[in-house]
């Protein structure tokens, strides 16, 4: 197991990830100085945004299926990493990519992109 979310497993061997983006946004405001650098002031704490990315290749065409049902309950769920980590979580959005068609109408690639909020430790 590489990672979970909620009873979702991404293994090495079947619906692995490839990535995982973390990106800390800091807010300031702006004020504009007439004849001089702008001055920044520091609004509310920060946000953070995480990007699971994965490719499938030759699997199923409903492998990712289970995954939005869950996600699209829009329940907080439990993201934990085979490292020991877990984090509570939001799924915001999903985004597939579909490669590679037959002739049959079925793909062979997928990519697909998840984006999450960590809304708490445990």
């Amino acid at each position: 197991m590489l990672a979970m979310i909620g009873k979702f497993e991404f293994k090495v061997n079947d619906t692995s990830y490839e990535e995982f983006q973390s990106k800390i946004i800091f807010s300031f405001a702006t004020h504009e100085n007439i004849g001089g650098f702008n001055t920044y002031q520091s609004i509310g704490k920060y946000e953070e945004t995480n990007t699971l990315k994965g490719n499938l290749i030759a699997k199923s065409q409903k492998q990712l299926k289970e995954f939005e049902s869950m996600a699209k309950l829009k329940q907080n769920q439990t993201i934990s990493f085979s490292v020991g980590v877990a984090y509570t979580i939001l799924i915001f959005s999903i985004a597939k990519t579909k490669r590679n068609f037959l002739k049959s109408g079925e793909f062979l690639e997928q990519a697909y992109e998840i984006e999450l909020q960590i809304v708490g430790g445990l």
